[in-house]
């Protein structure tokens, strides 16, 4: 069964004059038959006539066929109807054996991509086999938009150029597949579906880089979908090479266990203690990404084996779309440890996240989970961060959850932003140095390049003019430096 739309378009590529009257284009349909008679239902087909042999349908108003006309039908058949409209002049068999060839040809590749899916050992096999059959590159993105997957073509440099569907945070634990085409220059730029596997979001992104895309291309990647989520729900997304400390082998699989919290933990935390990980310890949790996007298995492992022979007490593996690692150490040793992080990241360009020690293995997932806010920050941090340097934007964006930031903010301190907005002063700028600066007036003025009488009478300005008494122990401090980071963010701006 094929969609009408896609039959349209495969007639319009073969037949550029083809007109149509289709008001169920998502309807599918079976393969091609030629008219048997006015009195007889066809049911969901493919039917090939003559323009006077659809006056006896008009009645009926069959709404499952799709009929391939030879010439102008009437106007009551084309409102009553589907119907794409050939030239009267086409040959019905050469049409027939068009489109039963179409029929043939995506039949054929389906067989060929569930048999490389039942035989590959990787998911990049069932790819590269999808890329010769669409002539465009494949690849699979995790929801960090790594490259987990990919055909041999493929060039991930301008994925952010395409709009991928987003996963659905409600639809987590739902495995579904949602089609998009996002339009690109001179039309269709990609197909696009989101796959969630086990709790995990995945793309799948076919490129229109080689050639442009048609229907049959959309109903192969729609097989191509179903495969890869098979392949992903029977873990062959790929193996990385043996680690050179195979001790790590057995604390990776009880770190899994822990991370994934689906048995019980004492088993898990028993076997980390055997081969020399304690409960008494302190673990810090980190997360780490490769600064070219590929997260395939064989550059995820060399990531790992960068991590554990980098650091002492320190096992890595790829797990929830980046590379986490677990160091064992103690809290004074963590200046030493980002500046090893940081000296990595120079050395190969990955970036890293970074989540304070904690004794034990205790909520292994939420340290993760902060080690990847850290992660969001490390582009713009020399490659390392630490959960501290995004906890404010955790808790700005914690805040505006439920409220829209204007609601939140101070008034004095809506009052100052609109102000610099329209005057182009800095009452905003000076107020969050002075807080910065534990209200230091020498240091504030010193980074202001003002002189510190300048900066007293903005002071009073901001005290007299907005309201806002930095000597008003009822003013929560919190709540200040919430409210001047918040007036900092695009969307506030454009409404005050």
């Amino acid at each position: 069964m094929i969609r009408k739309e896609f039959i349209l378009s495969e007639l319009k590529y073969r037949y550029p004059e083809v007109t149509s009257s289709i008001r169920e284009p998502r309807q599918q349909v079976g393969r091609p038959l030629f008219f048997e008679g006015a009195g007889k239902s066809v049911g969901a087909r493919i039917i090939v006539c003559a323009p006077n042999r659809l006056d006896g349908l008009i009645a009926i108003r069959q709404r499952e066929p799709l009929f391939l006309c030879l010439g102008m039908p009437s106007e009551q058949a084309l409102s009553a109807l589907d119907i794409c409209v050939l030239p009267q002049n086409e040959d019905a068999p050469s049409v027939m054996n068009f489109v039963q060839r179409l029929f043939d040809r995506l039949d054929e590749w389906t067989l060929q991509l569930k048999q490389t899916a039942e035989t590959a050992m990787d998911i990049g096999e069932l790819l590269e086999r999808a890329a010769e059959m669409l002539q465009n590159p494949v690849c699979l993105l995790d929801e960090r938009r790594h490259v987990v997957a990919q055909s041999e073509q493929f060039d991930a440099v301008d994925i952010d150029s395409y709009i991928l569907p987003e996963c659905d945070a409600d639809q987590t634990k739902t495995e579904r597949s949602a089609m998009l085409r996002p339009a690109g220059k001179g039309g269709v730029g990609a197909l696009a579906s989101t796959l969630i596997v086990g709790g995990v979001c995945y793309s799948l992104l076919c490129k229109a880089s080689e050639r442009a895309l048609y229907g049959s291309d959309e109903v192969v990647f729609e097989s191509l979908a179903g495969y890869v989520r098979l392949m992903l729900s029977e873990r062959k997304l790929g193996a990385r090479a043996p680690r050179l400390n195979q001790m790590n082998d057995a604390a990776e699989q009880a770190f899994r266990s822990l991370f994934s919290q689906d048995a019980p933990e004492q088993p898990a935390v028993d076997a980390l203690s055997r081969i020399g990980w304690p409960e008494s310890g302190e673990y810090c949790g980190l997360a780490a990404e490769p600064a070219d996007r590929d997260l395939r298995p064989a550059q995820a492992g060399a990531l790992c084996e960068l991590l554990e022979t980098s650091m002492q007490n320190c096992c890595a593996f790829a797990i929830s779309s980046v590379v986490a690692a677990l160091v064992r150490i103690d809290q004074p040793e963590t200046p030493q440890l980002l500046k090893t992080l940081l000296g990595l990241s120079e050395q190969s360009g990955a970036r890293f996240g970074v989540c304070e020690a904690v004794r034990g293995f205790a909520l292994l997932p939420q340290r993760l989970a902060l080690a990847k806010l850290a992660l969001d920050r490390a582009e713009r941090l020399s490659g390392v961060a630490a959960f501290s340097d995004a906890a404010e934007a955790y808790v700005a964006g914690r805040s505006t959850a439920e409220f829209p930031a204007e609601l939140i903010c101070l008034r004095p301190v809506l009052a100052m932003a609109a102000y610099d907005r329209e005057h182009e002063t800095n009452y905003v700028k000076t107020t969050e140095r002075y807080v910065q600066n534990r209200f230091n007036a020498v240091r504030t003025a010193g980074e202001l390049f003002i002189h510190r009488s300048t900066f007293l009478y903005r002071l009073e300005r901001i005290r007299t003019q907005f309201g806002l008494d930095f000597e008003d122990e009822s003013v929560s401090l919190l709540h200040l430096l919430l409210s001047l980071r918040l007036v900092r963010g695009e969307s506030i701006q454009n409404r005050i």
